[in-house]
């Protein structure tokens, strides 16, 4: 049947070559059948025929797409804007107004993120930590990062990192500044700025709250068992066991042990020792057991013994087994809303994970079957679907530029979880198919396919065997 087209506005990106030409186009989309003729009129409603290209129609889908631009001097295009396009079709003549803002005179200020050190950084016997600053633009940044310290530029301990581009095509870069302990805790105000283009990002300051003097610490020492998370068990094939022992006023005479059930002692490794915001130190101890006997529910003790406790402390650490049983994850995948695409800025594409158990799991994203950078996407803590738990939800969003998703590339949420057959699943999604496609069910409809074909082979060959008898017979 006949179809209306519908009309889009299109502008020039701005280029060094066309920088002295006002260009501006429009396209009509989805119209039947091909007799279409385009119109362009000023701001002062005056037909223009100079400058005005019309190209080919295509035909896609069924349905016709044309297009046509118009390009003017800079300066009468500037002038006589807004222009209006029109597309006369049997079934209507859409009208759509066209500007071209031109190029942004000002590039889009930059995004600063500076990390302050953390307390238990200043370790080792020189006291000295880091400070980093981090500056993503759209642009490429001419300028230089710059150091300032209460005020002054400042180059002694920075290492900056050559810009490079991410996934969303943004440049970025980090600089480092080392700081000893006695510069942080005298006040020093640490700036991180890039003096060609005038912008700035003072660090906040924040002061650590000491112990009055001749103040005893009341914290007692504390030891807890970490269980190993899923996400290094699926990677690694082993699983991690974590001690983690605070409050120690000194690492003098701490010694940290895994043990086996059976008495026999697992080779363990302490981290270095951490300084924490009440003056007092943290370690932890680390061993690693085989993904098996993890699996099957042996118990590992860490015991620990230092001169501050009267005994040695003991944890145990075993898998627990879910109370409800466990469950596997439902996987949903959504394309991005039309809404957002329509704005040609960015598309969010979102993996929905509930009703699995237990709530340990991992959500990983990859396109075109390569894995994205962690910092492309969002994934949220599982929480509970009820009280009691017996089932959790979560969901990750992933967020591509628009043309990534135009483009066609094909999106995967991958989710690894221990009920899950091979203990991972995957599905994908596309601006074709707009709809999750999963590999486990593109093998179940390959089974069904085969499975379907046999059974009609098999049914022929009866019926030729009972043919050939019955013509014997006679």
């Amino acid at each position: 049947s006949s179809r209306a087209p519908s009309l889009f506005p299109l502008v020039s990106c701005p280029s060094p070559v066309t920088q002295e030409l006002y260009a501006v186009g429009c396209v009509a989309v989805g119209f039947l059948p091909n007799d279409l003729t385009f119109g362009w009129k000023n701001s002062a409603n005056q037909s223009i025929t100079k400058g005005v290209a019309v190209f080919p129609s295509v035909l896609t889908a069924g349905l016709y797409t044309a297009a046509t631009s118009l390009s003017l001097p800079l300066l009468d295009g500037k002038s006589q804007q807004p222009f209006y396009c029109r597309a006369d079709h049997p079934r209507g003549s859409p009208v759509i107004k066209v500007s071209n803002p031109g190029p942004n005179p000002h590039p889009t200020s930059p995004v600063v993120t500076i990390h302050p050190p953390s307390r238990e950084d200043f370790d080792g016997p020189y006291r000295n930590s880091t400070i980093l600053c981090q500056i993503r633009r759209s642009q490429q940044s001419p300028a230089t990062v710059q150091w300032l310290k209460n005020g002054i530029p400042y180059q002694n301990g920075i290492v900056t990192e050559t810009w490079q581009t991410d996934s969303r095509e943004s440049f970025i870069t980090d600089s480092r500044l080392s700081v000893t302990e006695a510069e942080w805790d005298a006040g020093t105000v640490f700036t991180c700025a890039a003096e060609e283009e005038g912008w700035f990002n003072a660090l906040p300051k924040t002061q650590p709250i000491p112990l009055p003097d001749g103040q005893p610490h009341n914290e007692e020492i504390t030891v807890e068992a970490i269980p190993p998370i899923f996400a290094d068990i699926f990677k690694d094939k082993v699983a991690k066991l974590t001690c983690k022992v605070t409050n120690l006023p000194s690492v003098e005479g701490l010694v940290v042990s895994w043990w086996k059930e059976t008495g026999e002692k697992l080779e363990t490794k302490p981290s270095p020792q951490v300084l924490q915001p009440n003056g007092l130190f943290g370690v932890a101890g680390f061993a690693t057991v085989c993904a098996d006997e993890w699996e099957k529910g042996e118990v590992y003790t860490c015991k620990v013994s230092h001169p501050e406790l009267l005994f040695p402390a003991e944890v145990k650490l075993q898998k627990t087994s879910s109370k409800c049983g466990g469950r596997a994850p439902s996987i949903y995948v959504f394309s991005p809303p039309s809404e957002q695409l329509a704005m040609h800025e960015a598309a969010t594409v979102t993996c929905l994970v509930k009703g699995f158990n237990p709530p340990d799991l991992f959500v990983r994203w990859l396109r075109n079957g390569e894995p994205l950078p962690a910092a492309d996407y969002i994934t949220t803590p599982p929480v509970a679907e009820s009280q009691p738990p017996v089932s959790y939800v979560t969901y990750s969003s992933l967020t591509v530029s628009g043309e990534d998703w135009g483009a066609g590339n094909i999106f995967t949420c991958l989710v690894g979880h221990e009920q899950i057959p091979l203990q991972v699943a995957q599905k994908s999604v596309d601006k074709n198919s707009g709809k999750p496609t999963s590999a486990e069910e593109d093998d179940l409809n390959n089974l069904w396919a085969t499975a379907s074909t046999f059974i009609v082979l098999f049914i022929l060959s009866l019926f030729y065997s009972a043919t050939v008898t019955l013509i014997k017979v006679r």
